[in-house]
């Protein structure tokens, strides 16, 4: 009897122990890193820091990393980044933030050159986890999910109905932060989400956003803080535990998500467009991110996404070609005698037949071609070395991640002149004006350059550091001055003959948008936070000021007048018209919610609009 007991003790014994496998098989710990901020004072060795506590812990399963992975977005910055994360013995997975998109050297391209992807998916332990990239490459501080993301996440959730819970990744927190936030919500919900983690904040809270539970994160580097450190995320029980670690190797627990609540989470109504005093006369969609506006150029529509493709449309909105440039598109296309001309920021430069679509010719540059791209008549004495079979005197200008300003012969590609005075990456739309070529760089510093032959005349600053360059406005002029805006929140005008400042003010809360009324006489400001102002040029004084309530905007946009209106948009998708003379303002347009380019005038009355969505309408006033 004995001996029987012993036995049937021990099956016992297996049959606990096998139950208690089962039991826990789903428990698992992850390190969760964001903020990690390369280029700030110490983040590289705070990194390796943290890097061989989660080493020595054999007890993490992986590392997820959410965003702000470099402080400028440089490239040598990511690179520091890369080889201090590629000491993991473990996997670890990663997206971008704003700091990593904002001042980013190559476009974003530097980042999935050295990650392969600014997004990721993976299953562990009967979950799915996904991270999206919300920073927006040049084009603001904000946030914004691509319209090719919001697709792969829908298709990559789609295989995923059969697992136990989602976890969604992203660098920006899931509401206003992000313009179109609600579109991830709308597809999260179908699809049996746990939790969203974010970074951005360098806090660490539980909250909620739009009913699904949700965690934000300290930032890795030490600022505001004793040490470095991270998050340690345990799922145990059907319950995420949130907890710091730090030097101090005391995890200090901060929260919980349970993964059995019962989820309510509303779908958000994504309504693409509302006509408020217009009329849409017809509407294109690309379905993939447009970083520049459109170009308009012998009565028809030029547009370039960031997948490369170059796309020609009539004033129907018909697609009358398209050109694969093979690299990423983030400037502006130009145009002069039938040649359009277009560039990548892997650093090509093509010229293809405005007409046909045909491809003309193609150079390539060592440096990524970042600036809007402008047309100049030469004026200069450059004899070329290449035939010139038509003896176009038609050029383009543009300038680089590294400063370099170039001007090249539209018809053959030959180089007229260079000039690297600026030591930051040009981005913005180059002013050419009175044979003289006006633009800001990534290094606090606004230039003067003479068109002809490419030599400084004279380089302007207000000690402004490298966040406050005046590198994403675009200039404007009424012959005497030059007026751009920086993200100090100033507005400044500065003689254009010996680069000095006439005036300056910092009541408006500018940053990166400004416009001239076709007198010249004022000026347009759109701020940061809710107001559009109208301000005397010559003094800097205010006119007329309105509260428009659109929130915080930081997207860099022209402002264009005609006849008594100015015309412009904003982060959250709506077009506004203001009366330059009555001082009255109405919204005219809703194109969806995400950042709108500059509008350009067709003619008096109809405009070209587009987004970051990749859509494009054209519009006429009523």
């Amino acid at each position: 009897m004995a001996n029987y007991f012993r036995i049937d003790m021990k099956k016992i014994i297996v049959l606990l122990l096998f139950i208690a496998g089962i039991s826990y098989s789903q428990d698992f710990k992850f390190a969760w890193l964001t903020d990690i901020h390369i280029g700030y004072t110490d983040a590289d060795t705070e990194l390796d820091s943290v890097v061989k506590i989660i080493n020595n812990d054999p007890s993490f399963s992986f590392t997820v990393v959410t965003g702000d992975i470099a402080e400028k977005g440089k490239n040598d910055e990511l690179q520091t980044a890369f080889n201090i994360l590629e000491k993991l013995k473990k996997p670890y997975y990663i997206i971008p933030g704003n700091h990593d998109t904002k001042w980013s050297e190559s476009g974003l391209t530097k980042f999935t050159e050295l990650w392969e992807d600014d997004k990721f998916e993976f299953d562990y332990n009967g979950y799915k986890f996904v991270g999206l990239n919300s920073g927006i490459p040049w084009r603001g501080g904000g946030g914004h999910i691509a319209p090719q993301d919001l697709i792969w996440l829908e298709n990559t959730l789609l295989q995923s109905e059969n697992f136990k819970k989602t976890f969604f990744f992203v660098h920006h927190p899931l509401d206003e932060s992000i313009d179109n936030w609600y579109k991830v919500t709308n597809i999260l919900m179908k699809y049996n989400v746990g939790a969203v983690l974010c970074g951005h904040t360098h806090t660490s809270k539980v909250l909620d956003f739009n009913g699904i539970p949700a965690a934000m994160s300290r930032a890795v580097i030490s600022k505001g803080k004793e040490s470095e450190g991270f998050s340690s995320v345990t799922c145990l029980n059907d319950t995420l535990y949130f907890s710091e670690i730090d030097t101090t190797l005391l995890p200090q627990d901060w929260g919980a998500i349970s993964l059995t609540d019962t989820l309510t989470i509303p779908q958000i109504d994504s309504a693409s467009t509302i006509t408020y005093d217009a009329e849409i006369l017809w509407e294109y969609d690309a379905r993939f991110t447009l970083s520049p506006s459109p170009y308009i150029y012998d009565s028809h529509i030029y547009m370039a996404d960031y997948s490369g493709l170059v796309y020609c449309l009539d004033t129907l909105g018909n697609l009358v070609w398209d050109y694969d440039a093979f690299g990423n598109v983030m400037s502006r296309p130009a145009a002069a005698d039938d040649i359009l001309i277009a560039a990548t920021v892997q650093g090509d430069l093509s010229t293809i037949n405005a007409k046909t679509g045909e491809a003309m010719q193609t150079i390539g540059f060592d440096t990524p071609v970042t600036s809007q791209l402008v047309t100049y008549e030469y004026k200069g004495n450059k004899s070329f070395m290449l035939p010139k079979p038509r003896n176009l005197k038609s050029t383009v200008i543009f300038g680089t991640s590294a400063g370099k300003l170039y001007c090249y012969d539209l018809e053959t590609l030959e180089m007229v002149w260079e000039n690297d005075a600026a030591k930051g990456m040009i981005e913005t739309k180059p002013l050419i004006y009175d044979d003289k070529v006006y633009y800001g760089a990534w290094d606090g510093n606004f230039y003067c350059v003479d068109a002809k032959t490419g030599l400084l005349i004279w380089k302007w600053r207000d000690g402004g550091n490298f966040y406050y360059s005046p590198a994403a406005v675009v200039p404007v002029s009424d012959g005497e001055n030059i007026y751009i805006t920086t993200p100090e929140k100033k507005v400044y005008a500065i003689d254009m003959l010996l680069g000095t400042t006439q005036w300056k003010s910092s009541q408006y809360k500018a940053w990166e948008s400004i416009g001239i009324a076709n007198k010249g006489n004022r000026l347009f400001i759109k701020s940061m936070d809710d107001r559009f102002h109208i301000i005397s040029a010559k003094t800097g004084n205010p006119v007329k000021n309105y509260n428009l309530k659109f929130g915080i905007d930081t997207m860099p946009v022209e402002m264009v007048e005609t006849g008594d209106e100015v015309y412009f948009g904003t982060k959250n998708g709506d077009i506004y018209a203001i009366n330059n003379n009555k001082f009255t303002s109405r919204k005219i347009l809703f194109m969806g919610s995400a950042r709108i380019h500059s509008i350009i005038p067709y003619d008096a009355h109809t405009f070209v609009a587009s987004n970051m969505d990749g859509k494009i309408i054209m519009f006429r006033t009523k």
